[in-house]
């Protein structure tokens, strides 16, 4: 394994320094290489270094990211995820969605009568998703110029993390608009976590590393970091103000190989079929949901830690 460059940032996760680079080890974009480096105390992959400002809004323009990758056909997950925070949250309270890409989720909240708002990183995304579920809207710049008093029962972030350069500054600022016994409500991927579709990529990839060790990617480095269940719940466990995880869920979808030919299909299936398990002290599954709540009596968060 290379070692990592002095300059290198450390993880975002943990707060560790790199060891050098990992599967999926590099690519380039825009103009750009950037490594993936693996943390020296944790699980969790990283992206060196960060993109720059330029570089995210070309990754994440409405329709080279938003309209490819989320066409918001298939309801049903959302539908799901609604319903998983809807065991810990009466109707009629309000959620912002943070990163609400196309607005399925948004929609989902409003029909099962939450009053939702809809945040993105993109003016255009945000307000193609608030007209869609007809809900307020906002571009995270203007939403947090317009930071106020805590308004909201709950937040959400789905498949949002991952794509954050500095996740527990931006969570530290969103807890400040919970209420008092609010929710926060996170899910996205488990990209290094037990599951046989990883271990297949990462050794897949490692063979094609040895066979062309001078190999460059070219995808755009959307996932900045990748971590696993334990690196998932160590990160929540630093964020201040006495917030306690009351629901988590680890799910299994086989992607990308259930997308494959006949190989790669048969090893998702394997990996669905472990997926929530818990063998040998090891919990399957390629993404999570967790639920985490804002004690009554505890102070805004004012910094990280």
């Amino acid at each position: 394994m290379a070692p990592a460059s002095a300059s290198a940032r450390n993880c975002p996760i943990c707060g560790g320094g790199p060891r050098g680079k990992a599967f999926p080890y590099a690519t380039r974009f825009d103009d750009r290489d950037f490594a993936y480096l693996r943390c020296a105390s944790c699980a969790t992959v990283f992206v060196d270094p960060v993109p720059q400002a330029d570089t995210l809004r070309r990754m994440y323009a409405k329709a080279d990211y938003h309209d490819r990758h989320y066409d918001g056909g298939d309801q049903a997950p959302y539908r799901d995820s609604v319903a998983f925070l809807s065991s810990h949250l009466a109707p009629g309270k309000r959620i912002l969605d943070y990163g609400c890409g196309t607005g399925s989720f948004l929609c989902a909240c409003a029909d099962l009568g939450y009053i939702p708002v809809g945040v993105d990183f993109e003016p255009d995304v945000a307000r193609a998703a608030g007209a869609r579920a007809g809900c307020a809207h906002a571009c995270i710049e203007d939403f947090e110029a317009a930071a106020g008093e805590p308004d909201f029962d709950a937040i959400h972030l789905g498949d949002v993390l991952e794509h954050l350069s500095d996740p527990l500054a931006t969570l530290s600022f969103l807890v400040g608009r919970l209420v008092a016994g609010g929710l926060l409500y996170v899910e996205g991927p488990l990209e290094v976590n037990p599951s046989p579709v990883y271990w297949s990529a990462r050794l897949f990839g490692r063979v094609k590393r040895i066979l062309r060790p001078s190999f460059l990617a070219s995808h755009p480095p959307t996932h900045l970091w990748r971590t696993d269940a334990a690196g998932q719940e160590r990160f929540f466990s630093r964020l201040q103000g006495g917030f306690h995880l009351i629901a988590w869920k680890l799910e299994e979808t086989g992607w990308p190989y259930d997308r494959g030919g006949l190989v790669k299909r048969f090893i998702a299936d394997l990996a669905r079929g472990l997926g929530g398990r818990e063998i040998l002290g090891l919990g399957f599954g390629n993404r999570f949901k967790a639920i985490l709540v804002k004690p009554s009596a505890a102070p805004h968060p004012e910094s990280v830690a």
